[in-house]
């Protein structure tokens, strides 16, 4: 007897590691049968019925057969029973791999976003909202801050993501597969809003008569090197100042990461020699790393030049952020340990807002001006994204609801494509009367900017960044693999939970929702 068995042990559905169904044909062996010797029976009739007698009026009586012996019939021996499917000996369990998300981070890049958003819209000539924001003014002229948080973020990201994994400095092959998933990450969305914005100028440049093209302080180039530059995000690395470098303005900020990337695999082999420090001097090494840009802002505004000032941003936040990486993948996670980060990280919040309002109180001849003042708060960065990365108190929970989380996820698409409608919005309010600045129509047309912005950065996302992401991943030059698309796309599942609706805690990330760093950094 052929039995074909579709289901296992670990019920139906189930799949191996493999990705094909876990099935099998197995055969079960027919039943045995055993014989059994049976001893010859003598001629047995029907007992309770006499032999007729012989009647005087008939002829003889005929001779009765003898009843037929029954056949025996053999007992046949029952099968064994299958045996059962040993249960694996429970073991400890795998450490999870470090291409998962953290909620709570991912809904911060989607407050960096909007506070850089926000920043810029304040300096369109529009007075109608001036009450309404004048509590938190302070907070929205400190929106570079959010920048700084970008940095640090990404090196806490990229770090946690490769570092375990390399243990070191990465070999040629894994350096191109980074560099590639990097490109994969970020040129796609990068390259259109550039074209976009480049065709934007030159537009103004054919039809506009003031030789103003884009919304900075200094303008940029249309001759073909500077789209060469523009296009292979190398337009920030010789130059002192932001302003006229890129023709949108956000995307100095996206050249300058690209040479993070670069130098990344090096710093890798650096931060992975550092892993065994303890953590207090790791943690204090994590502060002083993001230290200068407080320091060379202070000196800039006491001397009156920012040039370089960016590079310096980018090398302290990225830095702090890796040795950041460093000492949270070394403090178990525990209920006590997440009660604790979200003090420090309520603590260092209320420091970023004291220091934040403090340099708004800076009075327009001071010459550390509150432009400046307002770096003194950088090196509180790194303290708030470990803190947040440690804890699932009521900040980190909030940060990790669906809309901010999806709010991270389009980011990136919030961050470039809002600039380019402000200097549409601009140019709007200098040629049609009915817009013109600090009119009803205008005030009107602000909020109207924050929901495009935000719809554009969605479809963005949806159309753009992701569908190039799957493409370009998929033709990975470093490895041979049939499709990239699960390395994407899927596993975005919600992080457990318990009855109680706190989120489950694990020494080694448990709280941590599946969703590839790829993506996520």
């Amino acid at each position: 007897m052929r039995t074909v068995v579709g289901q296992g042990h670990d019920g139906p559905g189930e799949h191996d590691d493999r990705g094909e169904a876990a099935t099998s044909d197995t055969l079960i062996p027919a039943p045995r049968f055993t014989a059994v010797t049976v001893r010859p029976a003598a001629p047995v009739g029907p007992p309770s019925i006499p032999a007729p007698l012989a009647s005087p009026f008939s002829g003889p009586t005929p001779r009765q057969a003898p009843a037929p012996t029954p056949t025996p019939t053999p007992t046949p021996t029952p099968a064994p029973a299958p045996l059962p499917t040993p249960t694996p000996t429970p073991t400890r369990p795998a450490p999870r791999p470090a291409t998962v998300e953290i909620p709570a981070l991912t809904g911060l890049r989607a407050v960096a976003a909007v506070w850089v958003l926000v920043h810029h819209l304040s300096f369109l000539p529009v007075s109608g909202y001036a009450g309404w924001f004048e509590p938190v003014a302070p907070l929205i002229a400190a929106g570079p801050l959010g920048v700084d948080l970008f940095f640090a973020l990404s090196g806490f990201l990229l770090a946690r993501s490769y570092l375990d994994r390399w243990r070191g400095a990465p070999g040629p092959r894994q350096a191109l597969g980074f560099v590639w998933a990097r490109v994969a990450r970020v040129w796609p969305l990068y390259a259109v809003v550039v074209v976009l914005a480049g065709l934007w100028c030159a537009a103004r440049a054919v039809l506009g008569s003031d030789g103003v093209i884009t919304w900075q302080g200094a303008q940029p180039g249309l001759d073909p090197l500077s789209w060469l530059r523009q296009l292979t995000m190398t337009q920030m690395w010789d130059t002192g100042g932001i302003d006229g470098v890129s023709f949108v303005l956000p995307a100095w900020s996206i050249s300058a990461e690209w040479a993070a990337y670069l130098a990344f695999p090096l710093l890798a082999g650096g931060a992975w020699f550092l892993r065994g420090r303890p953590r207090p001097v790791l943690a204090v090494l994590a502060v002083l790393a993001a230290t200068p840009t407080a320091g060379v802002a202070v000196l800039n505004a006491v001397e009156g030049s920012w040039g370089g000032f960016w590079a310096v941003r980018l090398a302290a936040g990225f830095t702090a952020g890796m040795l950041t990486w460093l000492v949270v993948r070394r403090v178990p996670r525990t209920r006590t340990v997440s009660r604790w980060a979200h003090r420090l990280l309520l603590l260092a919040l209320a420091e970023v807002a004291v220091v934040v309002y403090w340099a708004a109180t800076a009075p327009a001849t001071a010459t550390l001006s509150a432009d400046a003042r307002v770096f003194l708060a950088a090196p509180l960065m790194p303290v708030v994204i470990g803190a947040l990365a440690l804890t699932d108190g009521p900040v980190a929970r909030a940060l990790g609801t669906r809309p901010l989380r999806h709010g991270g996820r389009i980011s990136y698409a919030l961050y470039l494509v809002h600039f380019l409608l402000i200097e549409m919005a601009l140019v709007a309010m200098t040629r049609i009367p009915a817009l013109a600045p600090d009119t009803a129509a205008a005030a009107l047309l602000v909020p109207h900017l924050v929901v495009v912005s935000v719809a554009l950065a969605h479809l963005a996302y949806r159309f753009v960044e992701e569908p190039a992401q799957v493409w370009m991943r998929d033709r990975d030059p470093s490895r041979r693999r049939v499709s990239a698309r699960r390395d994407v796309v899927v596993t975005r599942r919600a992080e457990a939970t318990l009855p109680s609706g706190r989120r489950a805690v694990g020494r080694r990330g448990g709280r941590h929702a599946a969703r590839p760093a790829a993506a996520a950094a």
